[in-house]
């Protein structure tokens, strides 16, 4: 048995864009619903993730019963997360059943009476076998029963949409508070459940869904009416709660600057506001004070301390200087202000004490003696330690400085490498580890090193993203790259490369960071001949590793990749891409940049399309060839050229070799595509006027390896045979 289910109206507008009067969506039992998850304070790193899932299950409950609605939308708090649709039908659309039932030539017999496959059919259906159709398809005719449906009220609809919307969101971690054992990010406390102003009634954790949601807890922990769910963002901002996490962050801004004002500017930091937003429900700018003698401290620890303690703000003052102003965000309206003030400046003092004692210890021990205590930190259990990781960086940086001929000096350069990771055993980055590397910076040049030397300890981490900054000296990059690509041989080694999108390591980023410093700093540098030496440089244990054995060839494939995604991203399309990575052994990879810049230009051009036609063309002779198991010759016997067409294309194409080989030393990539367009003339002869696959063995040979001779000209230019 088939069915075949439709929609009887087959209406548009069951997704979230908003439909057009034409559509008549829009009509007078169309009412907004809203869902209100209250519970207890979520973490700040769940809640987008969790709109996000509650838009997408929305859609697909919606779509599934076939309700029609104008828009979803979504909002959240700490201690709620909302979902309110507009204008959603008042009832699922109408469906159709097409039930396919016994073929025709079963259903009845020779005399055309009902066999009893039909009437069992029909009784199933609870119709006579008379009231049955008869349906024609690609296999034949067969008895149908068409049934009706009509649609279901929204509102009991709803109870089973939001039900499962609650039930279906997923956060990285739960907890269990009542005896169903339902799971949650955080207790639920209240179910706002609405269909216009009826509550949609259901129940989860012990909480049956009402029109009532809890105020402020810091300010107004009474019950709130919501009568209408058009009426609820205005509702709860009256009863200080801004749901609209958009119009709450600019009221955290405006509170800000408007504070603020009379003693300097907020010094901005995107990454805190949007951190803070989803740590109040109404937010409430506090200035405050630290005492003037920790501005002793370095600026970026007084910034992290202020913002790791309590989510504060730093100030500068109206001269541009970093003062010892800061702003709180409390969480309600203005009402105690200065017992919020009070408490944020006692938290942020103590922090401020405690790294005031941190920094003066750190610096009286130096950076030295805490070489020698990287001995006790393990970079990784088959590894071995960071202090022996550093070595290792010395062996790796060593070699690159005389392979891509950075000219160093020897002695800033091990000074640079030997303090790069000292501060991970420091006093502060043990406190505040996100001051790792800046820390070690600020030591290095407090103790005198010089500027080489210090900016390396922060900078030899850069890039901190895929897309971030690059080292801005030659010591900090040739340290950059050798711990980037010591961490990449180790653990491809242990065999710990990424798979999917698990990159624990972070090793993803490892590569890309390492390959846009020698694309950057080292366009023209062979990067395949230095690799190989880098795996000698590994403890005994790790390269006798089973999984050691093929490490190598899988950190060149990826690196394949890690380059491929860079230059995709800079617009090129994959055929592109592949077209001039194509044979390249990583070998002057700063050149691909420049070859897609002229590729993309040659493509402006009439004839190209046509070129790389007959390129394709000549490779796949060359193929067939190989197939047929003729040996493809890397000499040419002039001679044996008997047409003059042939005679003329070898003559071109020797001097488009001479030229080519020229313009590519000199990285002349248009010169390089120029050439090719000049050599169609004579290639296109050649194509009208000789047949390749002649019946003198010799002289058909001789044509392949012709063709086969133009081609190695292109090799390690492009490959055409990859372009569309």
């Amino acid at each position: 048995m088939i069915k075949i289910l439709r929609s009887a109206s087959r209406a548009k507008g069951t997704g979230t864009e908003k439909q057009g009067k034409d559509t008549k969506m829009i009509d007078e039992n169309m009412k907004n619903a809203l869902l209100e998850i209250g519970s207890e304070e979520l973490p700040c790193s769940y809640i987008e993730p969790a709109l996000k899932q509650i838009e997408n299950l929305a859609m697909k409950a919606f779509n599934s019963f076939g309700l029609k609605y104008e828009a979803i939308k979504t909002y959240a708090t700490p201690r709620r997360l909302v979902l309110i649709v507009e204008n959603l039908a008042g009832k699922s659309e109408d469906t159709v059943e097409e039930i396919l039932g016994p073929s025709l030539k079963v259903a009845k017999d020779i005399h055309g009476n009902y066999t009893q496959a039909a009437v069992g059919f029909a009784a199933k259906n609870e119709e006579p076998p008379e009231k049955l159709v008869v349906k024609t398809t690609e296999r034949g005719e067969y008895l149908s029963f068409i049934k009706k449906t009509k649609g279901e009220k929204t509102e009991k609809l709803l109870a089973i949409i939001f039900s499962d919307i609650i039930k279906n969101i997923s956060f990285p971690k739960t907890m269990v508070w009542e005896p169903s054992g339902f799971k949650f990010a955080r207790p639920i406390r209240s179910i706002v459940a609405l269909y216009g102003k009826k509550i949609i009634k259901f129940k989860i954790a012990d909480v049956a869904s009402s029109n009532w949601t809890i105020g402020l807890h810091t300010y107004d922990g009474s019950k709130i009416k919501i009568d209408s769910p058009e009426n609820y963002l205005v509702t709860m901002k009256n009863k200080s709660v801004i749901v609209n996490q958009q119009e709450r962050r600019k009221e955290m801004k405006k509170s800000i600057d408007s504070i603020v004002a009379s003693v300097g500017s907020v010094i901005n930091d995107d990454d805190l506001v949007d951190e803070v937003n989803y740590l109040v429900e109404y937010p409430s700018a506090v200035l405050c004070t630290f005492d003037k003698k920790y501005l002793d401290l370095p600026v970026e620890v007084l910034t992290v301390c202020m913002k790791k303690s309590q989510k504060c703000f730093a100030v500068n003052g109206k001269d541009g200087s970093f003062s010892n102003y800061f702003i709180g965000i409390k969480n309600g309206v203005s009402a105690y202000q200065e017992i919020a003030k009070e408490g944020y400046e006692k938290v942020v003092t103590a922090r401020l004490a405690d790294a005031e004692f941190f920094y003066r210890n750190d610096l009286k021990n130096g950076l030295g003696a805490n070489v020698e205590k990287l001995k006790g930190v393990i970079f990784h259990k088959e590894i071995g330690t960071v202090y022996e990781k550093v070595e290792r960086i010395k062996q790796i940086a060593n070699l690159f400085n005389k392979e891509f001929d950075m000219q160093i000096d020897d002695a800033i350069l091990e000074k640079a490498i030997m303090f790069s990771k000292a501060d991970l055993v420091s006093e502060m980055v043990f406190e505040y580890p996100e001051l790792q590397g800046i820390v070690g910076k600020i030591y290095a040049l407090k103790l005198g090193e010089k500027s080489d030397v210090a900016l390396s300890s922060e900078q030899h981490y850069w890039p901190l993203s895929a897309s971030g900054q690059l080292p801005s000296n030659s010591v900090a990059t040739l340290i950059s790259m050798s711990d980037k690509i010591d961490t990449l041989v180790a653990n491809f080694s242990i065999g710990l490369e990424p798979s999917g999108s698990a990159d624990p390591y972070g090793l993803r980023r490892a590569g890309i960071g390492f390959i846009r410093m020698v694309m950057e700093n080292f366009p023209n540098q062979n990067l395949g001949n230095v690799i190989e030496k880098v795996f000698e440089f590994l403890p005994e244990k790790v390269k006798n590793n089973p999984k050691a054995k093929n490490a190598c060839d899988k950190l060149i494939n990826f690196f394949w990749q890690r380059i491929d995604n860079i230059l995709e991203l800079k617009g090129y399309n994959s055929f592109e891409v592949k077209a001039v990575t194509e044979g390249n052994k990583l070998n002057a990879l700063g050149s691909l940049h420049l070859k897609l810049v002229s590729l993309q230009n040659a493509k402006q051009k009439g004839d190209f399309g046509y070129i790389v036609t007959v390129f394709k063309r000549i490779g796949n002779i060359i193929s067939q060839a190989k197939k047929q198991n003729i040996n493809i010759s890397e000499t040419l016997n002039e001679t044996l050229f008997i047409e003059g067409a042939e005679k003329a294309l070898y003559v071109s194409s020797k001097e488009a070799r001479t030229a080519i080989e020229n313009y590519m030393q000199k990285n002349e990539y248009d010169k390089v595509f120029d050439k090719v367009l000049e050599l169609k003339p004579t290639i296109d002869n050649f194509f009208e006027k000789v047949m390749v696959m002649s019946e003198n063995e010799t002289v058909k040979i001789n044509r392949i390896a012709l063709l086969n001779y133009i081609n190695n000209i292109f090799a390690s230019f492009i490959d055409f045979s990859a372009l569309q």
